[in-house]
């Protein structure tokens, strides 16, 4: 078994990562496993397989971006339902990933998202748009209204300010900012049935 030095091969991964590629998109273009593609960014070895080297190497950023979705319109969905005073923790916890995958696509951070995480916030937004998140404890109404603060600091607007037709054309700029909104109905709390996974 033929080993290289990993430092280059390192190099390449952190430029894929900010790119928008996460470990599991590279793992995919390269044919490799996903923990070794986090391994090698995280410096746990000082030298890889040679073979492993090789198909790092030959991933572009376009391999990346071929495999995921442009994340503007997820962002503004995201946005919208903070808007509605649903958090991130608690958006997560609906769909089943970590709460700071979410964190960084809200902020702006991830510029692809991976086609089982789309499809999970697109099935939260289509089940919570218009419903705003319950304050049965002290805790859940700090989070709401701390995202409701978050929206309207950042004039971020509610679902119903939104253009559904233009959300994921890149340059779309929403006509209104925050306003608030109590919708129709308190949201449930897994409105996908069973947690799923997505990887962001």
């Amino acid at each position: 078994m033929s080993l290289v030095s990993a430092e280059l091969v390192r190099d390449h991964v952190l430029r894929l990562r900010a790119a928008g590629g996460t470990y599991e998109s590279i793992s995919q273009a390269a044919g490799i496993g996903a923990m070794t593609v986090h391994c090698v960014a995280n410096a746990r070895r000082p030298k890889v397989q040679a073979e492993v080297a090789e198909r790092l190497l030959v991933v572009s950023p376009a391999d990346i971006r071929a495999a995921r979705s442009w994340a503007g319109g997820i962002v503004l969905r995201l946005q919208a339902l903070i808007a509605m005073g649903h958090s991130c923790t608690r958006m997560a916890a609906a769909i089943g990933v970590p709460a700071a995958t979410l964190r960084r696509i809200v902020r702006g951070e991830a510029a692809t998202v991976s086609p089982e995480l789309r499809s999970a916030i697109l099935a939260l937004y289509s089940a919570w748009w218009d419903k705003r998140p319950p304050r049965r404890t002290r805790r859940e109404k700090l989070a709401a209204d701390s995202a409701i603060k978050r929206a309207a600091l950042n004039g971020w607007p509610t679902p119903a300010n939104l253009d559904d037709d233009l959300l994921d054309l890149a340059g779309y700029k929403p006509q209104a900012g925050w306003r608030y909104a109590t919708g129709v109905g308190v949201a449930s709390d897994y409105p996908l049935g069973d947690t799923k996974r997505a990887i962001a």
